[in-house]
């Protein structure tokens, strides 16, 4: 069967699973994509959108943050934050893909989907200084470290570009920091790693500052040497040379040939060195083969500290922003606003005495509708047999047949499938299941025996596997599990004291027993919701009952002393009195457990 448009495809059913997978929580908002630190937000993104790798990588990505970040260590604003994010980003996505290898895909598929969506930008000589160094450092780490060869390109085009704007200095040291960044083990060994650039920043600025400053003195005596044998009407024609280089020009070129030939060279782009002289296209040419002047390590100076007064305007900013707000948009725009967030299931306060008493109170009719069950069930499964023309034994009443040439007198047995089905049982446990029925009981209390007597006798049944779980209270905190898939009933017997709360999260806790009932192996999948009320979203719980159908989800909705499940569930039971509920419980399985066997 296709899996397309079913539970099984379905935003909340997936974003569970990875988040049970990956071990952190994930909620399904409205537009919105965010990660608070504890929980990852999801927005209704629809389920025939064409990119949901995108969706899973970023649910990964975020993922990796809430396992490894700690968001206590501090970041400070500017170039620290960013780089410190960058460098994050790189160790929680090794550390991701070490525990989860399977997350290396997914991760990758985000970055190929980022870079073909224009969400990751090639680095260009006209950015500003920080962006340039950040866009280095970003695809460095994810193309070195993190092994997203998509990102290759950008990586060349940034390398291309630091070499020809920053210094040589800070391109060798920083190359040599970011190796380091791959054997981070925490986010305060990323903030120090952090401190660390910011810190050879500084100290090749203040380098550039140094050759600056020397640099200009030397002028400053050439020059004045120079005049003294020419006849010139300046006379003190020092601050002449030094803003605009007068008759020395020719000489201060030479000068900048030999320091050049003592390796001092500056990789800086021509452009603006060329701009800043009078004589600035020879200029340009002498640097372009390999020379440096005063004014040109003057600007790599300026530069490295226009790097690091970096404001917002002057970063590349995170690339994940951009790929949330496509989420954000495609949600408001094409979401399923009937899609909630698959809750986890709070365990009902245990208490042995009770459960000891309530087993005590449900055992005879516990006793009699497993042995009826079963009877009813093993009665389905006897080998039937039918005659065949050929095989190994004789049925000895059919030989008769030959006499008139009819040789179907061999026996050939036709063994019948076990149940094998997972049900799951949802009770209604808001408020109202506090009312008295007509025997007098209260309807929780019919509701709880009535459920664990099932329970327990399904359990018994081979290929059948219950679960129970109540709901009530609020969409925070809507399902109490009292019985898990796989569990033993009656070891959780003293889980059934849960008492009537709340509203009806009717569409959570239908949405928490499909993402139960899509784990387990069995072959059939029934869910029976128990209620006395409406839901609060009845169209979310139509849409969930819907998905369940049509993933072959067998769905039955049993109103106790309420007509509402006729507008809800296409197949329902209702029951004039809540006394009667355990008597239809029984009929309901018994038909349909013998039924899948026959």
């Amino acid at each position: 069967m296709s899996k397309k448009r079913t539970i099984y495809s379905a935003l909340p059913i997936v974003a569970a699973a990875y988040g049970e997978k990956l071990g952190v929580k994930v909620a399904i908002g409205n537009d919105t994509a965010y990660t608070d630190g504890k929980t990852i937000v999801v927005p209704n993104i629809p389920d025939d959108y064409p990119n949901m790798d995108a969706v899973w990588g970023y649910l990964a990505h975020e993922a990796a943050h809430v396992r490894f970040t700690d968001f206590g260590v501090h970041r400070r604003k500017g170039l620290h934050a960013e780089l410190s994010n960058i460098l994050e980003d790189c160790r929680i996505e090794r550390a991701m893909m070490d525990l989860f290898p399977g997350t290396a895909q997914t991760l990758n598929e985000v970055a190929r989907y980022m870079a073909q969506a224009g969400h990751y930008a090639h680095v260009t000589d006209d950015e500003a200084p920080a962006s340039i160094l950040t866009g280095f450092c970003l695809y460095w780490l994810q193309t070195k470290a993190v092994g997203q060869s998509v990102l290759h390109p950008y990586l060349d085009s940034a390398t291309a570009v630091i070499g020809r704007v920053f210094p040589q200095g800070v391109v060798v040291r920083l190359n040599a920091l970011l190796r380091k960044a791959v054997n981070t083990k925490s986010t305060a060994e990323v903030v120090s790693l952090t401190d660390e650039i910011i810190k050879m920043i500084e100290e090749e600025k203040e380098k550039e500052a140094q050759k600056s400053q020397n640099g200009q003195g030397d002028q400053n005596q050439q020059n004045a040497g120079g005049a003294q044998p020419q006849s010139n009407p300046g006379g003190s024609g020092q601050d002449q040379n030094q803003s605009t280089g007068g008759n020395g020009g020719v000489q201060q070129g030479q000068d900048q040939k030999q320091e050049g030939a003592g390796g001092q060279s500056d990789p800086k782009g021509q452009g603006d060195q060329g701009s800043s002289n009078a004589d600035g296209s020879t200029q340009a040419g002498q640097q372009s083969a390999g020379g440096d002047n005063g004014t040109s390590k003057q600007d790599a100076a300026k530069l490295l500290q226009q790097v690091l007064n970096a404001g917002a305007g002057d970063l590349r900013g995170d690339a994940h922003d951009a790929l949330k707000a496509e989420l954000n948009q495609v949600a408001q725009e094409q979401g399923n606003s009937s899609y909630t967030t698959v809750r986890t299931a709070s365990d009902t306060q245990n208490n042995p005495a009770a459960g000891k008493s309530l087993i005590g109170d449900v055992k005879s009719t516990t006793t009699k509708i497993r042995q009826q069950l079963y009877g009813l069930v093993q009665a389905s499964q006897r080998v039937a047999h039918r005659s065949q023309r050929s095989g190994k034994r004789l049925d000895a009443r059919k030989l008769h047949r030959v006499v008139t040439g009819d040789t179907r007198v061999f026996l050939k047995p036709e063994a019948k499938q076990r149940p094998n089905t997972a049900v799951h049982i949802l009770v209604d446990m808001s408020s109202s299941m506090s009312y008295r029925a007509a025997n007098g009981k209260e309807r929780q209390d019919i509701a709880r025996e009535a459920s664990l007597a099932i329970a327990m006798a399904l359990d018994a049944i081979p290929g059948v596997n219950p679960a129970v779980t109540f709901f009530g209270g609020d969409e925070k905190q809507p399902v109490f599990s009292a019985v898990k898939h796989g569990e033993t009933v009656q070891n959780r017997a003293g889980r059934f004291g849960f008492k009537a709360r709340g509203n009806t999260p009717m569409a959570e806790a239908i949405w928490y027993a499909a993402f139960e009932l899509t784990k387990t192996r069995e072959e059939r999948k029934m869910l029976i919701v128990v209620t006395d009320g409406a839901p609060q979203n009845a169209p979310a719980c139509s849409s969930v009952i819907n998905l369940c159908e049509r993933s072959n989800v067998e769905v039955i909705g049993i109103g106790v002393e309420t007509n509402a499940v006729t507008r809800l569930f296409p197949t329902n039971i209702v029951i004039d009195d809540a006394a009667a509920l355990q008597r239809t419980l029984f009929k309901l399985l018994e038909r349909s457990l013998t039924s899948f066997a026959a």
